[in-house]
């Protein structure tokens, strides 16, 4: 009986053993390289890829068979690159499947595939405050293969993408090694009800004393709040009903809500160098103990008591969906909602959005940056890696920037200098020739004046951001919903990030 049992065992492992051996004979045969020496056939002229710099003899087809998994939050590039993805494949041979999925979700899987080394998304989008900060070295150092002889050379590597972008979306703790490549630029701007203020500036100038102008230097919190009280009382419902919605979820978005104001009035939540760009392993001067702090909670409770009730617990999905339907007059939001407001066809305010930068406090306007960039697993093969490596070179070129933001469905603004070059030169030919383009302008000029650098904010960037953005979250959150006193939130903020 037990030599039989044995036996059993002995079939199992032998019967596991083999096969292993065949899917790893059959994953070898799959990701076999084809020869170095590139085919005569293949003309890359008219392609996405004919501007990029191949070295000599470099066989665009070596890769072909391979997959690769490319997990990325949902939002405009990568809904683009969906699409245009599928000529990369043809030319490359590369199979692409993009994992496009909300932004918890994707914390979650790109956190268990790194813990678990399973290497199952070769291609991953690197949130630099919640996969850059805690899991850099999990990613691949990209340095080397722009230097490689048999690789794809990145066009000025690194000097050509925007310098603030970089340090946020590219390093931690310092500038020797690069783990991802800029990919997106998404930044908070406001999104304003531009008929509405047009068509009731006359009633708001008698009634306010002023006619208020987003993006000017006297539109303050304190004016916005005024404004959207306002419209609430003012302006019928069949127009829009009510003035301002939040995004105060118990969510990342009330972080990045709160945090705009906070900056706005002089505010941080951190003193530690570098804490705001290349970051920092842990923080320790926790700055919430000051009058700025109780400033900004104070203007905060008032953005909340004046708009849409219900937006106490909408994301920032939820508050563009109330703007598009026609809902809300004025909200902070990421820009990439552009498209989505401008959607001629399923927009209720397609044609009447006005874009700024967002109101100022009593230091500036500050305007939360929430790029990040693309990178490749540790844990992919290494013919993963260097297909990975391609494909970043390509989706990050100049060509497919500038193919993202002009795309019907796109808008995402590029990261790289050179693309803003090419736009300048083709400017009178292309964007001053009807409506639609001057509001892409108008668009354009919100977000680029929000990246100046007295006007853009940047998060701490801490290996522990995790837990502290958690708390941030929590007690912003209770202090809308249960009318808390700033003053008690902010002690509870303060010993909560000092624990």
């Amino acid at each position: 009986m037990l030599f039989k049992r044995k036996l059993r065992i002995y079939y199992v492992g032998m019967i596991t053993v083999v096969i292993i051996l065949l899917s790893t004979a059959c994953s070898n045969k799959e990701y076999k390289k084809e020869e170095a020496t590139a085919p005569d056939n293949i003309n890359l002229n008219g392609t996405n890829f004919e501007n990029i710099k191949l070295p000599e003899n470099y066989n665009i087809k070596q890769y072909a068979g391979i997959t690769l998994n490319f997990i990325v939050e949902n939002n405009l590039y990568a809904n683009i690159l969906t699409h245009e993805s599928e000529e990369f494949s043809e030319v490359t041979g590369i199979n692409i499947n993009i994992r496009p999925v909300d932004f918890d979700t994707l914390i979650q899987k790109v956190n268990l595939d790194f813990i678990t080394q399973a290497g199952k998304y070769q291609l991953v989008y690197v949130d630099p405050y919640q996969t850059l900060n805690r899991f850099y070295n999990y990613l691949e150092v990209l340095n080397p293969y722009n230097l490689a002889q048999g690789q794809p050379h990145m066009e000025d590597f690194m000097s050509d993408f925007i310098d603030f972008q970089t340090e946020v979306c590219s390093y931690f703790l310092n500038k020797d090694q690069v783990y991802a490549i800029p990919f997106d630029s998404t930044t908070m701007i406001m999104f304003y009800r531009r008929d509405i203020f047009e068509r009731y500036k006359e009633q708001m100038k008698k009634e306010l004393g002023y006619v208020p102008v987003p993006g000017a230097a006297d539109f303050t919190w304190e004016r916005y709040c005024e404004v959207a009280e306002w419209i609430n009382e003012n302006v019928p419902d069949e127009e829009v009903k009510y003035g301002s919605g939040l995004m105060a979820q118990e969510h990342n978005s009330i972080f990045c809500e709160f945090s705009n104001i906070l900056a706005a009035y002089g505010g941080d939540y951190f003193l530690d160098e570098n804490i705001n760009t290349v970051g920092t392993p842990r923080y320790k001067l926790v700055n919430a103990l000051n009058n700025n702090f109780i400033q900004a909670l104070d203007v905060y409770k008032k953005v909340a008591s004046v708009s849409a009730p219900e937006s106490v617990n909408w994301n920032w999905a939820d508050s563009a969906n109330a703007f598009r339907n026609g809902e809300i007059a004025m909200m902070a939001n990421w820009d990439e909602n552009y498209t989505y407001l401008e959607d001629s066809v399923l927009s209720k305010v397609a044609g009447k959005v006005g874009y700024s930068i967002l109101p100022y406090g009593d230091e500036k306007s500050s305007n939360i940056y929430g790029g990040s960039g693309i990178g490749i697993n540790k844990y992919a093969t290494e013919t993963e890696k260097e297909a990975a490596w391609l494909y970043i070179v390509w989706a990050t070129s100049k060509d497919m920037q500038l193919k993202v933001l002009r795309h019907p469905e796109g808008g995402s603004l590029p990261t790289r200098n050179s693309a803003y070059e090419e736009i300048k030169k083709q400017q009178q030919n292309e964007f001053d020739t009807n409506a639609d383009t001057e509001t892409m302008k108008n668009f354009m000029n919100a977000v680029q004046t929000a990246w100046n650098p007295e006007n853009i904010y940047l998060r701490p960037k801490t290996s522990d951001f995790y837990d502290v953005e958690k708390n941030l979250i929590h007690n912003l959150h209770q202090m809308l919903v249960s009318n808390l006193d700033s003053h008690e939130v902010r002690m509870k903020i303060y010993t909560d990030l000092k624990q």
